[in-house]
């Protein structure tokens, strides 16, 4: 029996060394996050990746762009380009927060719409996989290049008045207007939730212009005071009213939007509101486009594929021309409607500390939450 014990050791220590040896170790192969030595971006074969057609691999695509019937106008681009995806309709904050918490597990694949920072908050998790698409230099510039997330669009917030209340002399002529004129007292509307990617920078656009590194959470009191007062003296739109349909109707007059979501927004309500060009500048993102890491390499590289495809300049610009988007392929930028071309002339980027003011959102947000909702 001993004899027998020792023979099973000795070949078990045998076959350790051996192993050792040659340098072979175990590997967890299933399905979860994380980069391989044959990932696109090791190994140098991107252009093969995106020259092959679909495969039809099951991706799942989250997205910030569902609403207005963009969702059913996106599945059957997908469908009738090959990809077969699931579109999962979240807004850009709740994306972020989802790609970060199943950064080791994940259950999404692209993700299309949240800005550059909460893109680079998903690249701080280690959640996204390297790439390049095709149409890498038409984007060029437009946005602080990462490797992981590509730029489409950009997105300013913009302020809208109704036009049989107020003219273009007597509109707020910027954001702390709409609190310290008592005429502008009870006319506008103020987030009320803080999930998406637009409201976080309208508060972000106003705390952002009174940093103090001696100040609650990185704010002067004058600054929370300004808050304060912003949500003291506007409207919170309840649940079952839409703030743009009551600007539309003059019972709250003055809101903010999104400047892709104009276009549907206008139609829907049939209303050509004033848009306010603020005097310190409109809080802007650039919108993204992501591919998250997967060591299931054929739904990986097909993720790539459907990530290159939606940036492309005929997809991106029919989409464009479709829903009002200010996009930024420079072989798409002649597809958009007059109305963002006239946007993108007239507009000035906030030039804030963005990098901070993101990094200190979640902190704010829970105070305003507290404090001021």
């Amino acid at each position: 029996m001993k004899t027998m014990m020792f023979k099973v050791l000795t070949m078990l220590l045998l076959t350790a060394v051996f192993m050792a040896g040659c340098g072979t170790t175990t590997s967890d192969t299933s399905d979860k996050s994380g980069g391989n030595a044959d990932s696109p971006s090791q190994a140098g074969d991107m252009k093969t990746i995106l020259t092959q057609k679909p495969t039809g691999e099951r991706i799942v695509l989250a997205t910030n762009n569902a609403s207005d019937g963009r969702d059913t106008w996106l599945k059957a681009k997908i469908e009738e380009a090959g990809f077969h995806a699931e579109i999962v309709p979240l807004g850009g904050g709740d994306i972020t927060s989802r790609v970060i918490s199943e950064a080791s597990n994940p259950t999404l694949n692209v993700v299309w719409g949240p800005s550059d920072s909460m893109f680079e908050s998903m690249v701080q998790a280690d959640a996204l996989e390297k790439w390049t698409p095709e149409w890498a230099d038409k984007v060029a510039g437009v946005a602080e290049d990462n490797g992981y997330s590509w730029t489409y669009e950009i997105q300013p917030k913009l302020l809208v008045a109704n036009p049989e209340v107020y003219t273009s002399d007597t509109v707020p002529t910027s954001y702390q207007d709409l609190w310290e004129k008592e005429m502008y007292h009870g006319k506008y509307a103020v987030p009320v939730d803080f999930g998406g990617t637009t409201n976080r920078a309208i508060i972000g656009g106003i705390l952002g212009q009174y940093l103090d590194a001696n100040g609650e959470l990185g704010v002067s009191a004058e600054g929370w005071n300004a808050i304060k007062q912003y949500f003291a003296y506007g409207y919170k739109t309840p649940q079952g009213e839409n703030d743009f349909q009551n600007m539309a109707s003059g019972e709250v007059p003055i809101t903010f939007t999104y400047a892709s979501g104009l276009k549907g927004k206008m139609e829907t309500f049939n209303v050509t509101p004033i848009i306010i060009y603020s005097a310190t500048g409109e809080p802007s993102n650039a919108n993204q486009i992501g591919v998250l890491k997967n060591s299931n390499q054929a739904k990986l590289e097909e993720s790539i594929r459907l990530a290159n495809w939606l940036g492309s300049a005929e997809v991106i610009g029919e989409y464009a021309s479709q829903y009002g988007s200010m996009v930024v392929n420079k072989d798409a930028t002649d597809q958009m409607i007059p109305l963002m071309q006239e946007v993108t002339k007239n507009f000035k980027a906030q030039q804030l500390d963005w990098d901070y003011v993101n990094s200190m959102m979640d902190e704010w947000v829970a105070k305003i939450q507290l404090e001021y909702m």
